[in-house]
């Protein structure tokens, strides 16, 4: 993991891929900067992979705020919190801060991955395989970056070429999910079924692999079943390829955490139920802002009691509704330590805030459990983008939607609720309320995690709906969604300056 970090910082600092850090992230997305003298080894290439790696990863490393308009996560209205709170109560503008990080490394990644894409053939002094690795990953991480620009944005747009073009217009939703889904069955068929070492981790594929791209093409078929493209042919599809990767998991190592909580455990972030993932390493001696993690130990940690920042906080109807059990007991903090005092105890609705907080990624190498005390703002966790969990619940609800709730999908479910504790769906259910369970499901699966149940609402159209169930003590909506026009669906486009 040292060698994959310090390479990035290298190609950062010496300018292989373009100009400083901060200057290439702000650029508006026109193109990509084509290297002259680069891609002619298997260390060119793994050089440029692992640039790729720290680009998406500045995507991840911090709470996102375009997200926040579903109803699993609120923020407080004061402070430097209200950028994130205005999506919560829909009142985002262009001038959202808080929203142009994602936009900025999303096209810094595809910037390079486009380069990338033009010259992973010129690395004569590489192996055919070498090359082909470096083809699919580049593949695979433009596609995950165009996969969240468009559902957060809608049309965007697409470079796909080193030129730069002033100007460039915006491509077509459906343009963008071509291109997607393009790049992602090349890539099923040039990445590796694993990477060696530094790409390897404690047994663990730490870049992706050909179950990845199954995984992330289920996930596109499923979002584009949905709206706003509504193209009810693409359950089957995701069906198939999430059956593609449950079928061959051993191949590739995935399998569900006996135990939810193991999951965040700090010294469990390289696990087996990590289909893709972005990790850090804050002990690298070189800074790069993309080494470490801000999503741990402070963002959803309380202020008063324990020194957190409250980024983003529990809602707390959707707390009310969430299951009792191991996983709400792993996914949201118990007991608080006013002043980190162990002695001095209060639960969540005694907290100045009186919100339920996260405890996903408050483990890490610094945080003191004793106390509830972070001895560093900057930590190692990883960020999870696709666990293993949702390969079995995309292919619930996708198997489901194109043949009827059978007994396949069925257990899909059932393997991801008895690890929470509950037992298995009532048997007969219809085709709409299968799906509807399993949508509940993935909300309580995947609370807080990067936008899952904000990109669900939307797909299934009840963004309204959602948000209809409000607490009362919650900041009132200043405008109110549509599920019938569409209305804050999408994110306003960022002023890039």
């Amino acid at each position: 993991m040292k060698r994959i970090l310090q390479y990035s910082i290298c190609i950062l600092t010496l300018g292989i891929m373009g100009t400083a850090c901060k200057k290439y992230l702000e650029e508006t997305p026109k193109g990509s900067i084509t290297p002259v003298s680069f891609y002619k080894t298997a260390s060119d290439l793994q050089m440029a992979e692992a640039a790729l790696a720290i680009q998406l990863n500045g995507a991840f490393n911090q709470v996102g705020s375009a997200y926040y308009g579903g109803d699993d996560i609120v923020s407080k209205r004061s402070g430097n919190k209200i950028d994130m709170s205005d999506f919560d109560v829909f009142n985002a503008n262009s001038s959202n801060s808080r929203m142009t990080n994602w936009w900025n490394y999303f096209y810094a990644t595809v910037k390079s991955a486009n380069s990338l894409l033009v010259h992973y053939n010129d690395a004569t002094q590489a192996t055919q395989d070498q090359r082909n690795n470096a083809g699919g990953y580049a593949y695979f991480m433009r596609a995950t970056s165009y996969f969240y620009l468009t559902r957060t944005w809608g049309e965007v747009p697409m470079p796909t070429e080193t030129t730069i073009v002033d100007n460039r217009p915006n491509a077509k939703v459906q343009d963008i999910y071509t291109l997607i889904v393009a790049d992602l069955q090349k890539a099923e068929t040039m990445l590796p079924d694993h990477w060696s070492a530094p790409a390897k981790q404690s047994g663990v594929d730490i870049f992706p692999t050909k179950g990845s791209a199954k995984a992330l093409l289920a996930n596109v078929y499923l979002t584009m079943a949905g709206w706003p493209l509504k193209q009810t042919d693409k359950y089957a599809l995701a069906a198939a390829k999430a059956k593609e990767v449950i079928d061959g998991k051993a191949t590739w190592g995935y399998s569900l955490l006996t135990n939810f909580a193991d999951i965040w455990k700090i010294g469990n972030r390289f696990n087996t139920e990590a289909v893709f993932a972005c990790y850090y390493n804050n002990q690298i001696p070189t800074y790069s802002w993309e080494n470490g993690n801000m999503m741990s130990p402070n963002p959803y940690a309380p202020d008063y009691e324990e020194g957190g920042w409250e980024d983003g906080m529990g809602d707390i109807s959707f707390y009310n509704s969430f299951p009792t059990g191991p996983r709400k007991d792993a996914t949201y903090q118990k007991d608080y330590f006013v002043k980190n005092d162990p002695n001095n105890v209060v639960d969540w609705q005694h907290t100045l805030q009186k919100h339920p907080y996260f405890l996903k990624y408050r483990d890490d190498f610094s945080y003191d459990w004793s106390t509830h005390k972070a001895g560093n703002w900057w930590g190692s966790a990883t960020s999870f983008l696709i666990r293993y969990s949702e390969v079995l619940l995309t292919y619930a609800e996708a198997q489901a939607m194109s043949s009827g709730p059978d007994a396949s999908a069925y257990d899909a479910v059932r393997q991801v609720r008895s690890r929470a504790g509950l037992p298995p769906l009532s048997a007969g259910l219809s085709q709409a309320d299968f799906r509807d369970s399993v949508v509940a499901e993935r909300g309580w699966e995947f609370a807080g995690e990067f936008g899952v149940r904000w990109f669900d609402l939307v797909r299934t159209e009840t963004v309204q709906k959602a948000n209809a169930n409000r607490d009362a003590s919650e900041a009132s909506l200043i405008n109110q969604p549509s599920d019938a026009n569409h209305t804050y669906y999408w994110a306003p486009v960022p002023v890039i300056k």
